[in-house]
């Protein structure tokens, strides 16, 4: 068994995946919540542990952590040992987790697709038919978005991020839904269209993130849910450097 760790700018999630399934999967909002967690995951038979990184001190933390407990050196993942190519201005650039959503996105199509990410930040990435990573778009996040709008405006509370019924909202709870959250599928389908027009070709699309579930049946484009597609891209990874 593998343990896959996904380290983002608000989160952690650690998956154990038995050969490509995950079998476990657990969300930690910051690096404190982690270690009590591990007598669990060490009743797991794991063999190799897998992390794709985008903060630096999280990463040292989680592989120090992993390998006194479990004695084992995590593989980091990065471009250079990714196996994709890329058509981009600064290749180090690209976030980990992208490459990793490419590196799945691929295997799952073999073809032109596009990948929406909803996480911190709502990411597109446009992978072409030979398999090349052209780059995409990066856009505040829908949860970021609202925070932002409510901690700026005083007389606004913090509210559930869900679709209200209408548009025309009659109080500020709904008001801020219908902003934020139809907001937010006019900003995709509009990204969408126009990035299909530069490429000049009906890509397959892809969601995944936290968000994926509640706007997926919002949208009016074919597309397909993977919730588990940055892990489904750190197990490949690791699997073809002959650490899985």
């Amino acid at each position: 068994m593998k343990l896959l760790i996904d380290i983002g700018n608000t989160n952690t999630i650690y998956c154990i995946y038995d050969n490509s399934k995950c079998i476990y999967k657990k969300r930690f909002e910051n690096n404190t919540e982690i270690k009590p967690a591990l007598n669990k995951i060490c009743d797991f038979n794991i063999k190799a542990i897998g992390i794709a990184s985008v903060v630096p001190d999280s990463t040292q933390f989680n592989s120090k952590l992993l390998l006194n407990h479990l004695n084992i050196k995590p593989f980091i993942v990065n471009w250079k040992n990714s196996n994709i190519s890329f058509d981009v201005d600064k290749i180090d650039e690209v976030g980990v987790d992208r490459i990793c959503n490419a590196k799945a996105a691929v295997n799952k199509t073999n073809d032109n697709c596009i990948v929406i990410d909803f996480g911190t930040a709502t990411t597109y990435d446009v992978i072409d038919e030979n398999s090349t990573f052209l780059g995409g778009a990066i856009a505040p996040g829908i949860k970021v978005s609202a925070m932002n709008l409510i901690n700026k405006a005083a007389l606004l509370e913090n509210t559930v991020l869900e679709f209200p019924k209408k548009y025309i909202s009659k109080n500020t709870q709904t008001n801020i839904q219908s902003g934020v959250m139809f907001g937010a599928i006019h900003s995709i389908e509009g990204m969408i269209e126009n990035i299909k027009h530069e490429i000049k070709v009906d890509s397959k699309i892809i969601l995944t993130g936290g968000f994926s579930n509640l706007i997926s049946p919002r949208l009016t484009f074919p597309h397909t849910l993977e919730p588990n597609l940055t892990m489904d891209g750190i197990n490949l990874i690791l699997e073809e450097n002959n650490n899985g």
